[in-house]
């Protein structure tokens, strides 16, 4: 290597090993630095998962006429591979390992690859190959268009689109061949659901049984209800006063913020909504709150554009809990000015520690390192809204994929996001809207959001929602329907729970009546659930539960919806629904979960993520609650005494009847949609099932509620408190598959995942006191009879 001198190898010849040499195969190139005689090279797997990229090896012994001699043969997934050869004597052995070759007895030639993304933005929403079968045998040429969840079949073979080249000009087709087996599968899915809608009204079903048995308890005892009357408003907490409303400069007319509220925008994922969407979240990301002192989100946001150096010192980007955030800034409270961010050179204070965190792999980032980039990503925000760039409100024509244009950046170049049109608008509107702010008299202001109103219908139209649509989504906006609900439900909740132990210790006490009113209320507050729902719904164009916090917000309706199924005569039943339903909701309102509405990757534009998503997390309400139901009968169990032994009793078995038929219900629901999604991927990319995380454990939650139910078959197993003790517990499957997977381990399901969400203190505490509830739940139904 020293004087570049090359040379050959001749075969057959042996040479000194030189060191400090470049060999060359003429595919790898290797140096020998040392020679070590003790030294042994083995060779040794990566880790005990093998990957779809991953090089694998077989360490093969083969015997040649009673000689053995081991061979290394090495392939990888969906290659052709190279065979390793053993030369024996008179004989010499190939071996391969890797994938078959099979030659179509057809052809395919490819016309196009067609790349659709969403307005504006780089992000697929779909890609297409156009393709032509040219099968020979009989002389036919047909055209195709194999796209995503829409497969060619042809003879038994289905292709289903894989991949592309990044030059866009290739594609990649998956082949299955597989009809009778398909088929056969198939038919198995129908069967068993089948079965299992009939076993639901069979009369000699368990649950048919459970059904009968709960009648018979009931119409053999009092029904115990009260009445309520309370407010279901959520108090909203005053904002910091952070802004001196003396300086009208900060202040836009909200008339005028209501107007450019109306005005559509296309985001940075591609999504078309109403500024009113997009000013709501950016003040949810950046301040954590939608109203800052007495301005909505509008004028926020809107005065932050116009009267920037107003806002620059406005204490309202949220920092995080970690101290030496605050240390880095010199920033005690909870929020920060953007101008705290920049020190007397202009210089950014986090840049030299963004840097050491980007270099960071994500295993080795801290709570720290998080804060950090979370509030990095909040400046980061602050400075679009500042320069304008978030403002993509002005259509450009002619673009092919219907790109709006925001407002240029002083000093930067002009690129597809700017046009002379945008260029023009924010020239004149940003002065007319400051010197309006000034004099009060909007009406300039208000002309050119009405001109950009008609240009965006005139050269948009091909991307602008309907006006119904825009309405709705302001509207929803508005409503805060499932904020409001948390609360309602919460309240609902705690009620129900005081007169279910009231009933327990004052059975003399009828309350029919009011059992009805409070029953009307959750179903009013249903009714509010389902409309949030089919708002978002029309809203979005899709299913609302393709994210984490539309799937929190619909597990939400299936748990108040199985409540109203299966438990509306009990005050258990309906205590455990409304306590579950509202804190799905408040933990919906977290701030891990972002309720924007985002489009979806192209593998969900489907009508099997309606069908699928909704069996998958509708079954997961049914499963919590019969978890909550559980819980309620285990701490009835702690306040066992002689006195309410038999009412107790009765409850508790009535309880975990209907807790039993909620689980069978939610059995059924995740069973059809595992095996259903099974369907899905086969119709996708062909295959029914890989062992990915959420596969595998939606199937170990099924295995889990399936032991649960069939528990009373087992001896030692058929107590109540065993039931309702596994009910709880159980509901770890369902939390592992639902968070775990989603928030912390990879594979094909991660459409809808985010960084990994901390665990709250709290979790640990609710553990501790589930297993002292279980404890002490024991200890007392030892001492009765009933219960024993």
């Amino acid at each position: 290597m020293a004087t570049q001198t090359t040379d050959t190898l001749q075969p057959q010849v042996a040479y000194p090993l030189r060191l400090r040499s470049m060999y060359n195969d003429g595919m790898n190139g290797f140096v020998f630095g040392d020679f070590n005689k003790s030294a042994i090279v083995r060779l040794g797997s990566e880790g005990p998962k093998v990957k779809n990229e991953s090089l694998t090896a077989l360490r093969l012994a083969v015997t040649v006429n009673g000689k053995e001699e081991e061979a290394m043969v090495y392939g990888q997934k969906g290659a052709e591979g190279r065979p390793a050869v053993i030369r024996a004597d008179a004989l010499d052995v190939a071996i391969s390992y890797g994938a078959k070759p099979i030659v179509l007895p057809f052809s395919l030639m490819l016309r196009d690859f067609i790349m659709e993304r969403y307005p504006g933005t780089n992000s697929a929403t779909s890609y297409a190959s156009e393709v032509q079968l040219i099968d020979d045998r009989s002389a036919l040429k047909e055209d195709h268009r194999i796209f995503m969840n829409n497969v060619l079949d042809h003879d038994g073979f289905r292709f289903f689109q894989s991949s592309f080249d990044q030059d866009e000009l290739g594609t990649y087709l998956s082949v299955n061949h597989d009809f009778w087996g398909t088929w056969v599968s198939y038919i198995g899915y129908i069967l068993l659901t089948i079965g299992m809608v009939l076993s639901l009204f069979s009369k000699k079903s368990r649950f048919h049984k459970l059904s009968e048995s709960i009648k018979q308890m009931r119409s053999t005892s009092a029904v115990v209800i009260l009445m309520i009357a309370s407010a279901c408003v959520p108090s909203r907490s005053s904002a910091q006063k952070v802004i001196d409303q003396s300086n009208s400069l900060n202040i836009v007319d909200p008339a005028h913020a209501e107007r450019f509220s109306k005005i559509i925008v296309q985001d940075h994922k591609g999504r078309m909504k109403p500024m009113h969407t997009l000013t709501r979240e950016v003040m949810r990301k950046v301040y954590r709150k939608e109203r800052i002192n007495d301005l909505n989100a509008d004028q926020a946001v809107l005065g932050m554009f116009v009267s920037t150096q107003d806002w620059i010192a406005v204490p309202m980007i949220k920092l995080g809990e970690h101290p030496l955030t605050h240390e880095l800034l010199g920033v005690p409270g909870p929020y920060a000015s953007y101008r705290d961010f920049f020190d007397e050179k202009g210089d950014y204070r986090l840049r030299v520690e963004m840097r050491r965190v980007d270099g960071l792999k994500p295993i080795d980032r801290g709570v720290y390192e998080k804060d950090l980039i979370k509030v990095d990503e909040r400046v980061n925000i602050m400075n679009m809204v500042f320069s304008g760039q978030l403002f993509k409100i002005v259509p450009v024509p002619g673009d092919p994929n219907n790109t709006w244009a925001a407002a240029a950046m002083e000093g930067h170049n002009h690129d597809e996001t700017q046009s002379t049109v945008a260029e023009r608008f924010f020239a004149a509107y940003v002065p007319a809207l400051h010197d309006a702010m000034t004099s009060r008299n909007y009406a300039l202001p208000d002309k050119l959001l009405s001109e950009l109103d008609g240009y965006q219908k005139d050269k948009g139209a091909a991307v602008l929602p309907s006006a119904t649509q825009v309405k709705a989504e302001i509207f929803l906006n508005d409503l805060g329907v499932f904020d409001r609900l948390a609360v309602f439900y919460a309240l609902l909740g705690m009620v129900f729970l005081f007169l279910l132990f009231f009933s327990v210790f004052k059975p003399a006490v009828q309350l029919r009546k009011a059992h009805k009113v409070l029953l009307g209320l959750l179903l009013f507050g249903f009714a509010l659930h389902t409309l949030g729902l089919g708002l978002r719904w029309y809203v979005s164009g899709r299913a609302p539960w393709s994210n984490g916090y539309e799937s929190m917000i619909y597990i939400a309706w299936t748990t108040t919806l199985a409540g109203i199924l299966f438990s509306r005569k009990s005050l258990g039943g309906l205590a455990a629904t409304m306590i579950l339903a509202a804190t799905i909701l408040l933990v919906a309102m977290l701030s891990y979960l972002d309720p924007e509405i985002t489009p979806l990757v192209p593998v969900l534009v489907s009508y099997w993520l309606t069908i699928h998503v909704s069996l998958e997390a509708g079954s997961y309400g049914f499963l919590m609650l019969g978890a909550v139901i559980g819980l309620i009968n285990l701490i009835l169990m702690v306040f066992l005494s002689k006195g309410n032994e038999r009412r107790v009793h009765r409850l508790v078995k009535e309880l975990s009847y209907l807790s039993e038929m909620t689980l069978i219900g939610g059995l059924f629901m995740i069973s059809i949609g595992t095996y259903l999604g099974g369907v899905w991927a086969n119709e996708s990319w062909g295959r029914y099932w890989g062992w990915d995380a959420k596969e595998t454990w939606a199937l170990v939650t099924i295995l889990v509620y399936a032991f649960i139910l069939h528990m009373r078959l087992i001896p030692k197993m058929q107590s109540l408190y065993a039931y309702n003790l596994a009910s709880i517990f159980g509901l770890a499957s369902v939390i592992m598959t639902y968070y775990g997977v989603n928030y912390y381990l990879s594979g094909l399901h991660s459409y809808a995942a985010g960084d990994p969400v901390p665990v709250p203190d709290w979790i640990y505490i609710g553990v501790a006191a589930l297993v002292a509830i279980s404890v002490l739940a024991f200890i007392r139904k030892r001492k009765y009879r009933l219960f024993s």
